[in-house]
């Protein structure tokens, strides 16, 4: 009988662990390949930055949009007076022509004040959860925060002002779009041919989507967002707002309190003077 030399099974075994190690990376290789080729599919783009958690979502049957603008006064300036008579205006406001004036009017007010702007915040969304839930608290905050009550409209409130300089206004403007895909229901002519709300809300939503993060807070920004909703097509509006903080046309906020209370601080990040 034949001694099988040690040194030959030494290196069979050693071949047999080699191949089963090469089996093995092969395998492994192959995975990794097919994992990374399958990356890019469904998977989302980290290089686009979603703007408030609105860019890209899918339930999109509701859009909001809301802009804010902190408005220096000038001594005697009439600017307070004028946007309040025309917000205590638009309470008849009901028809679509009518909102198109209205919203026109305010949007134009706006930029014929562009030279004082002082500070600016906007946000959009197209993710319709978002969007609904962006308008409450909008809405809810501002309407907290105002003083609406003829026994709120006198001396000032020592705990949330500290000083009855009336340097500023801040005037906030919200609205909720309808972005479902129906024809609109008051149009004229065959059924078939009318738009739908997701086609009246297109060029403003392709407005907002469509800045770089560079450019979110410039004064030309503003404008042309103000002048998108001056050309949005008021069918599409479902709810809005349109607020300006003190609550009286007689009143301003001083600018030790805009900048020394933190709940402005989101506002004041975002001075046009710096931008």
């Amino acid at each position: 009988m034949i001694n099988p030399n040690p040194a030959l099974l030494l290196l069979m075994a050693s071949g047999t662990y080699l191949l089963v190690m090469l089996i093995f990376a092969a395998i492994f290789a192959g995975g990794i390949y097919l994992a990374w080729r399958g990356s890019g599919e469904n998977q989302i783009d980290q290089g686009r930055r979603s703007f408030l958690g609105g860019r890209g979502a899918r339930d999109d049957h509701a859009l909001f949009f809301g802009l804010q603008l902190v408005i220096q006064i000038f001594g005697s300036d009439e600017l307070r007076a004028r946007i309040h008579r025309l917000i205590e205006a638009e309470d008849g406001t009901d028809s679509a022509d009518e909102k198109r004036r209205f919203m026109k009017s305010v949007a134009s007010m706006l930029i014929e004040n562009q030279y004082a702007w002082e500070y600016g915040f906007w946000e959009f969304s197209a993710d319709a959860e978002y969007a609904i839930k962006s308008f409450n608290q909008w809405r809810n905050e501002i309407e907290a925060s105002m003083a609406t009550e003829p026994e709120e409209m006198g001396e000032i409130d020592r705990l949330h002002r500290f000083s009855d300089q009336k340097e500023y206004l801040i005037v906030s403007l919200l609205i909720m779009i309808d972005n479902s895909d129906e024809p609109v229901s008051d149009d004229v002519g065959d059924y078939r041919f009318r738009p739908t709300y997701t086609q009246l809300a297109l060029p403003f939503r392709q407005l907002c989507e469509g800045y770089e993060e560079s450019e979110y807070w410039r004064a030309e920004t503003f404008e042309r967002l103000l002048n998108g909703i001056r050309a949005l097509d008021p069918r599409a509006i479902e709810r809005d707002g349109i607020y300006v903080y003190p609550g009286t046309e007689q009143d301003g906020i001083s600018s030790f309190d805009l900048l020394s209370d933190e709940g402005w601080k989101y506002l004041t990040d975002h001075s046009f003077r710096l931008s």
